[in-house]
Order: structure tokens, then C-alpha cells, then sequence
């Protein structure tokens, strides 16, 4: 079967563009391959003749690489630019054009990134087929796939080529430090897959974890010590350190007590042993061991109010809020109140008058006790319920 030769001839117009993902990066000729589906820009300064063209004007000329890797120029010449480098391959076509005509001087370029599929397999959101352009990285595919899920290994994916070849790629490289040959361009043929990690250590507190790592380890809101702290799991890495894995996960939450995180260790006779870990005291940076614990504790961003309000409970807290800015959302003091007697208790438990405290900080609790003495309602009722009683016990009598 005679191959089909996939070129698009245009005078002075733009191909239909071909959608394609976001780039991180601008395409490097030294460093892009050429392959099937390119289509690649040619020009002629005073415009393309007609014998090239099929038309009397024009200035522009649009080739598609054929799926056998050749760029074509009718009556000019067919080059093999597939697997080149982009310089490479417009090098060869311009030094091909000029021998054929040497007083015309033409250029090429690439226009538009040729499109194909890549499947993906193992520990993602969603295995399957997926589109991708010729500049597309392995980033691009995880985030088409839905990202990594919590068993899955992140230091080693692997790529198989068409050649046959495996590429073995740590990808927290490039995700902490930016470095590009560990977020590999993806190629036609290419198959990637995402195995099991061996070892895992555990996260939990007020720390920020995508949800995928959540759902792997008690991380539904019902399990965690209060609503907005969260818990994982994620690959171990030997090296790692607490402060390099929490910017690994995501950081912590803006409530986080840095200086109070810590890590339990089993040792082997099975006690636990807690490990300091201050996040911004680079001279304290543990390193982490396979089964290991990571704990963030944080204030709460809330308010709990208690006693004598309409309606107790705890409420999301807002910047340089006093206290009665919380018990009227609490619904506002009972009749019963003792308005001089509330106090601010402070996570650690200690206790302040409500004069003391200007704006009330996160995780701390505000106390409405009772009166100790209602004015004349008091011996009012303790009447009214003596009176009660007679009448019942005359009513019986």
C-alpha cells in the first residue's frame, strides 16, 4: 500500500491550529525531536515560487512530516527528519532546497507540535490512553492521569520506550528542586508506568496533602482532630528529612505550631520515641526512617463559645475579633448571664478576664458563666415554687 505523504501547502495562511497542552517551557531547537505529524513552516524571502506552491503568490509553505518521518517538498526534494533535532532537521532542509535552487535562499521552522497517545498504567487516579503533544512532559501526563495515588512511587516511574530501552525517573527532582531531566519529554511510543512504593511514612495535623494521599490513611474529616487538619501517607525516601517532606506534600496550614512539630518513632522493642522536628530550625531536621510518624500540631482557626449563650458552639474565627463579636454568634448572652464573670481560656488552659483580651486568637474558648444572683427573680421563683407546692398539697387534701 502506497504511504500517504501528509503535507498541507498554504500561501500566506496560518494550518488550523491543533490543540495542545500548556508548555513549561519554551521549545529549545538543540533539544526538541522531530517526528510523524509536525508540521513544519518553509519560506523563500519575495515568496514561494509557483511550481512549489500550485499558486501564483504566496510566502509561506506548510509541511506535515509523514507518518514514515519524511519532510516533503513537491519538486524540491523529501528529507527523512524524524528522530532529528529540530535545528537538525530545518538545517537539512534548507541545505537540501538551496543545492536544488542556489539562487533562492529558504528557511524552516516548525509551526505546529504533532499530537499522539500515551497510555499510562499502575498507581494513578485513571490508567488509560492519553493525548499528548511533542513537547509534553511527564508531568503533563500524571496531571491528564489525575496525579499519583498514595501507594504509588514517586522516585520510580518508569518509561519504556519504543526501542525497548526503560528510563527509571524520580520525579520529586524536578517537583522540589526544578530540575528538568527528571520531568523527561515524552515521545511517540513511549509507555509509562507508576509501581508500588516500598516504604511509606505517615503525615497528620494541620499540614496541606492532596486528597489522593488522604484517602490512603484515616484522612476523612471524621477522623481528624479537628475539621481542617488532615492525615497521609506518602513514599518514603531515604535522605529525607521532616522539612524537605513537608514541602514535598504541600507545606503546612497558615494555623500550624512549626516549632512544635514533631515524629514518632517504633523503636524495635516497640516503644515509641518523640523526635523534635521545629520546621524553622535548620539546625533541628530529623531524618526520616521507614514506619515514621510525622506530626504537625496547630491552633485550631476556630472559636468555641460555651455556658450561658442561645446557641454554644464553636465558630470559625475571624482576625481582631473581641469576645462578645463571637457570643453574638452564638446567638448572645441568656438573661441568666454573668456578663462581668466571662472568661478567655487559652488552649494550654489558662484563664483571662474578658478586659484582658482584645481580639481573640484561634483555638481559644470563651466561658459565659451564670449569675450568682438573678435580682428579685430568684425569691420570686423559690415563692412561686413553695406556693406550687401548697396548692398541690391542698389540692390532694
Amino acid at each position: 500500500m502506497m504511504i500517504l505523504l501528509l503535507f498541507l501547502i498554504a500561501a500566506g495562511e496560518t494550518p488550523e491550529p491543533i490543540p495542545t497542552l500548556p508548555m513549561i517551557e519554551e521549545i529549545n531547537p538543540a533539544e526538541y525531536v522531530v517526528g510523524p505529524g509536525d508540521i513544519l513552516w518553509f519560506s523563500i524571502q519575495g515568496g514561494i515560487p509557483a511550481e512549489l506552491s500550485g499558486s501564483d503568490a504566496g510566502s509561506i509553505l506548510y509541511i506535515t512530516v509523514t507518518p514514515d518521518g519524511y519532510a516533503v517538498i513537491p519538486s524540491a526534494g523529501a528529507w527523512s527528519v524524524a528522530g532529528l533535532r529540530l535545528y537538525e532537521a530545518t538545517d537539512l532542509i534548507e541545505a537540501g532546497f538551496n543545492s536544488r535552487y542556489p539562487g533562492l535562499r529558504g528557511m524552516a521552522g516548525l509551526a505546529v507540535i504533532r499530537r499522539f497517545r500515551v497510555p499510562i498504567s499502575g498507581q494513578v487516579v485513571s490508567q488509560g490512553m492519553y493525548n499528548v503533544s511533542g513537547a509534553s512532559r511527564l508531568t503533563d501526563l500524571l496531571d491528564l492521569a489525575g496525579g499519583i495515588i498514595a501507594p504509588g512511587s514517586w522516585t520510580s516511574i518508569q518509561i519504556v520506550h519504543s526501542n525497548g530501552d526503560t528510563s527509571e525517573v524520580d520525579i520529586t527532582e524536578f517537583i522540589l528542586n526544578g530540575i528538568m531531566r527528571s520531568n523527561p519529554v515524552l515521545s511517540l511510543g513511549d509507555r509509562v508506568h507508576v509501581p508500588l512504593a516500598d516504604e511509606f511514612v505517615r503525615v497528620e495535623g494541620a499540614v496541606r496533602i492532596s486528597g489522593n494521599f488522604a484517602t490512603a490513611y484515616g484522612g476523612s474529616p471524621e477522623d481528624n482532630v479537628w475539621s481542617g487538619s488532615a492525615r497521609g501517607m506518602v513514599e518514603y525516601i531515604p535522605g529525607e528529612t521532616v522539612s524537605i517532606l513537608i514541602q514535598r506534600i504541600g507545606g503546612t496550614r497558615s494555623w500550624a505550631s512549626r516549632d512544635s512539630c514533631y515524629v514518632i518513632r517504633t523503636l524495635p522493642g516497640g516503644q515509641e520515641e518523640k523526635i523534635r522536628a521545629p520546621l524553622d530550625t535548620p539546625s533541628i531536621d530529623p531524618e526520616l526512617l521507614p514506619g515514621d510518624r510525622v506530626v504537625c500540631p496547630g491552633l485550631p482557626p476556630i472559636v468555641a463559645v460555651s455556658g450561658f449563650v442561645y446557641s454554644p458552639g464553636v465558630y470559625p474565627h475571624t482576625a481582631d475579633m473581641g469576645a462578645f463579636f463571637y457570643i453574638s454568634q452564638a446567638g448572645g448572652l441568656l438573661r441568666e448571664a454573668s456578663e462581668s464573670g466571662i472568661k478567655i481560656i487559652s488552649p494550654d488552659g489558662s484563664e483571662a478576664s474578658i478586659d484582658d483580651v482584645s481580639g481573640i486568637p484561634p483555638g481559644y474558648s470563651i466561658t459565659v458563666p451564670r449569675k450568682t444572683f438573678v435580682g428579685w427573680e430568684d425569691p420570686l421563683l423559690i415563692f412561686t415554687s413553695i406556693a406550687s407546692l401548697v396548692i398541690a398539697w391542698k389540692s390532694l387534701n
